[in-house]
């Protein structure tokens, strides 16, 4: 049985991945592509959080490679 503290959790995880990713992309983006990435992480918050920073991260290291 999922309780109130599991909920709390999730939704506190959720919350600071949602903030983590619109924080990072409003940094790396430009103006539409942080509203396209704000979209996305709006409409579908895990996966567009994860992948926005995914995708920075990934961004970052292909940055000190080149």
């Amino acid at each position: 049985m999922i309780g109130p503290i599991e909920i709390l959790l999730f939704a506190t995880l959720l919350l600071s991945l949602v903030v983590t990713a619109l924080a990072l992309a409003s940094k790396n983006k430009s103006n539409v592509g942080f509203i396209v990435w704000g979209v996305f992480i709006l409409a579908v918050p895990f996966v567009g959080a994860v992948a926005c920073i995914l995708s920075s991260l990934l961004d970052r290291k292909k940055a000190r490679t080149v």
